[in-house]
């Protein structure tokens, strides 16, 4: 799916997943620490939570792997002082440590919750510890300015949407992922990330066809 609306610009898609992605984390490991003390308060709360977790890992693998395999080769042609090799590292140390977390998800909604919400957060506390540096090194070296010295914008739009298409293809269930970015954004950001979207998503998938599959995540995701 391509986008219809707003072009595509390389360095704010990438500070906009980044947020999502951000609240992912943040929100999956204190909900899990609260619930790991207190319980799940009832089974639709649980439910919710390891769909949250899932959609997690399945929104930043697919990121990861987009970025490897699509963005990267396109900006190390450009921008070659940016540290690949060091970003890369990064993508599989969290992917590492994102696949016992992805395996876990459903245990959490099971008979062993403790257990998997202990390898949860033992898995987000991995991802954390390389998080913030990681996506700090990205912004840097490739923010709008530096992008737009070098490429032009129909050039980003090419990467940016081959990108978003190379991610979605990824980025399975899309009734999970796309309403957990979208919902992981305020207001201004979910705004313009739609504008990008082909409208059917926005309009017609999102808040009636995939409702039912996403709505339990409901509690963890913003207004």
């Amino acid at each position: 799916m391509t986008p219809e609306n707003s072009p595509p610009n390389l360095a704010r898609d990438l500070v906009r997943i980044h947020k999502a992605i951000s609240r992912g984390l943040l929100v999956s490991a204190t909900s899990g620490a609260k619930f790991m003390r207190e319980g799940f308060p009832d089974a639709g709360m649980m439910l919710g939570y390891a769909r949250y977790v899932l959609s997690l890992t399945i929104v930043l693998g697919a990121h990861h792997v987009g970025e490897d395999e699509i963005a990267f080769p396109a900006l190390k042609a450009r921008l070659p002082a940016a540290p690949y090799g060091r970003l890369v590292a990064d993508h599989q140390f969290v992917e590492a440590s994102l696949g016992a977390v992805r395996h876990a998800a459903g245990d959490v909604a099971g008979d062993t919750a403790k257990v998997g919400l202990g390898v949860v957060l033992e898995g987000l506390s991995r991802v954390s510890t390389v998080w913030p540096r990681h996506i700090q090194l990205e912004e840097e070296h490739f923010a709008e300015e530096a992008i737009g010295a070098v490429m032009t914008p129909e050039e980003q739009a090419q990467v940016s949407v081959a990108m978003a298409k190379h991610t979605q293809e990824l980025a399975t269930p899309p009734s999970l992922a796309l309403p957990f970015v979208l919902f992981n954004l305020a207001a201004e950001d979910r705004a313009s990330l739609a504008e990008t979207l082909p409208r059917v998503i926005v309009e017609q998938l999102v808040p009636k066809e995939w409702k039912d599959q996403w709505m339990p995540m409901k509690p963890f995701l913003l207004d």
